[in-house]
């Protein structure tokens, strides 16, 4: 059985999406705040439910400190209209968000989304070109450098190494990413894309993936 973390500080919702997660086969750890949920094992949990507002360490400085030491999925519940903090929460390393309110059942399928994606994506270890992609260990190496990639970081690297000189569309990423198509104000698939970019960008020269004007976005790795 896969096993949550939930963090949120409202005790209906910890009580309601705790009862509705459970009675659909997870086993849920419910927190109330983010001090709590740090002190705790993170090896034990699949995949973190992670509200910005907190009290004391926020949603977002949980994240922050979590991805210091683990690759864990994250998805982070924000206020529907709060895009700084839905952006910043990418940016420090969340794979996925649900702005509040919300349905629970979305949130059953964002969950069992992401969690099909941190399964093997490749069909077996791989080389390509300077980049050795382990899929087993959720890891990968340029240029004998292990790369620091968090969950949805490796699974975009993992869909642009499939599709090599193929440039893919904002919404292709978002279908293979996310599960759904790119909203046209969503820019998290760009954050994603320059975060790992940028990664890349420090053991390579120029940008190894390449912006479409109008298009996407290619990888390109030499023969």
């Amino acid at each position: 059985m896969q096993k949550l973390a939930l963090i949120d500080d409202d005790v209906e919702i910890r009580q309601l999406l705790s009862d509705y997660l459970t009675k659909n086969g997870f086993e849920v750890n419910a927190f109330a705040d983010g001090e709590v949920f740090l002190v705790e094992d993170h090896n034990q949990f699949d995949l973190v439910v992670l509200d910005i507002g907190l009290p004391g360490i926020d949603g977002l400085e949980v994240c922050r400190k979590l991805r210091q030491n683990s690759n864990i999925p994250i998805i982070m519940l924000t206020a529907a209209s709060d895009d700084f903090d839905r952006i910043l929460g990418l940016e420090l390393g969340a794979d996925d968000y649900m702005g509040k309110p919300f349905n629970p059942r979305e949130l059953l399928a964002r969950i069992k989304a992401l969690l099909r994606r941190v399964l093997p994506v490749l069909k077996s270890e791989r080389k390509q070109n300077i980049i050795d992609i382990n899929v087993s260990a959720r890891s990968a190496v340029l240029g004998g450098v292990h790369l620091d990639l968090t969950g949805a970081e490796f699974d975009l690297l993992c869909i642009l190494s499939n599709h090599v000189g193929e440039v893919l569309s904002r919404d292709q990423i978002g279908e293979l990413l996310h599960g759904r198509k790119n909203q046209y104000f969503d820019r998290s698939i760009d954050t994603i894309v320059s975060r790992l970019r940028h990664k890349l960008s420090d053991y390579l020269e120029g940008e190894i993936i390449q912006s479409v004007r109008g298009k996407g976005y290619v990888l390109l790795l030499k023969e």
